[in-house]
């Protein structure tokens, strides 16, 4: 008999939840533009980013494999029937359908372990396209249905460690003045007099990529139905507090871009650059799915961070540079989280990588590839597949080529 997937890649909660994290002299041939003083770690211009994991159950390189049980011989078969049917929907990606099915299974022989936590399982999954979503109604569900999933499971600590963090990231919300635009709800602390005056500049910035990224991914998220996309702005020790996540942190986006500010006016210009960045995420996420491959996740992120064309072009060339003469990453130790790379300098080297790749793809096969190759991440063959039927080039030789080239 067909058996039920326990655990999928910490539940599939984590991928697209991203994090910059500025590189501190990573790139020593970049010289002051002018003689400000110097700038936070909010405020860095030109350095390479960084996305790394903030919830541990996500494994390296994706989801783990997957453990599978069957129901206990001397359950009645149409139970175990309904069982198969429930995993057949849970497979299609048809979650409500799923927890139905598996509800009814539960209900009808309450002492069946794999019954219980198969229903814990697909409540979880659930739960987090729920949170995806974006909506306020749909946080609650997503909230209500993790709960329930870790009381239905309650050996998993995957479980209760989304279900803390989500209750910690709703908690940071309460109270925060809204202001919306066509596409976005961006959300802060409705005493700071900077972002009363500045709201509308932040969300003029993020209309501009959003319409940008749109024609880029040949997809527009809210136009197909998902729920404006939040923006959520911090004071620096609440995105901490909200978060677990150090001041080092740029931005974050979990299904909402998250981003600590401390004077709106001084770090404007790097507010939109980390705004960029992780709209380019979402962008991502909504066009590729969860897994799409760090190195190419982040390469796009990266590429589209800047409004200034000059700034792009400097960035780029001083990654070039910075890659001259060292040992290349293989792309199959990128596919995952590039903060699995563990140290920093692999990290660093992870992130520089990947821009200069997908820079490297756009001026040798045609800028739309990459977003071809995200798009192509939910078909049969994945990334790989896409590239190929594209250029009609392995992605293992046009990365041997890239190599070539530095």
């Amino acid at each position: 008999m067909r058996t039920m997937p326990l655990a999928v890649g910490g539940l599939c909660m984590v991928l697209g939840m991203t994090l910059v994290w500025y590189f501190f002299g990573q790139t020593p041939h970049r010289k002051p533009k002018h003689s400000d003083p110097a700038p936070t770690s909010s405020s860095v211009e030109m350095e390479p980013s960084r996305r790394v994991v903030i919830y541990p159950s996500e494994k390296p390189g994706g989801p783990p494999k997957l453990v599978s049980q069957t129901p206990d011989s001397t359950v009645d078969v149409r139970w175990a029937n309904l069982n198969s049917e429930a995993i057949a929907a849970l497979d299609k990606g048809q979650n409500e359908r799923a927890v139905e099915l598996f509800e009814q299974c539960h209900v009808g022989v309450p002492t069946e372990k794999v019954f219980t936590s198969n229903l814990a399982e697909a409540l979880a999954r659930l739960s987090t396209n729920e949170y995806d979503a974006g909506s306020e109604i749909d946080r609650e569900n997503a909230i209500t249905h993790l709960t329930r999933a870790a009381e239905l499971a309650p050996d998993r600590e995957d479980l209760k460690t989304r279900l803390a963090q989500m209750k910690q990231l709703l908690k940071s919300e309460a109270g925060m003045w809204t202001d919306e635009s066509e596409h976005f709800q961006v959300s802060y602390d409705g005493e700071r007099s900077d972002l009363l005056g500045g709201a509308s500049q932040i969300t003029m910035a993020l209309e501009t990529a959003y319409q940008q990224y749109g024609e880029l991914f040949d997809s527009y998220p809210v136009e197909k139905g998902r729920a404006k996309i939040r923006v959520v702005l911090y004071k620096n020790d609440g995105f901490h507090q909200a978060t677990g996540i150090g001041h080092w942190a740029g931005g974050l986006y979990d299904g909402a871009i998250r981003v600590p500010v401390e004077n709106l006016q001084r770090e404007k210009q790097n507010l939109v650059r980390v705004l960029r960045h992780e709209l380019a995420h979402a962008f991502v996420h909504e066009s590729g799915g969860r897994d799409v491959p760090g190195w190419l996740n982040e390469g796009l992120a990266q590429r589209l961070e800047s409004d200034s064309m000059s700034m792009a072009v400097t960035m780029l060339e001083n990654t070039r540079h910075a890659l001259h003469g060292t040992q290349l990453i293989q792309l199959d130790k990128m596919s995952g989280s590039l903060g699995d790379l563990k140290e920093d300098a692999k990290i660093a080297q992870g992130y520089r990588q990947a821009l200069a790749l997908i820079a490297w793809i756009e001026s040798t096969y045609g800028e739309r590839v990459p977003y071809e190759m995200v798009a192509g991440h939910k078909k049969k063959g994945g990334v790989a597949a896409a590239f190929f039927q594209r250029t009609g080039v392995k992605l293992d030789d046009a990365f041997a080529d890239f190599a070539a080239g530095l």
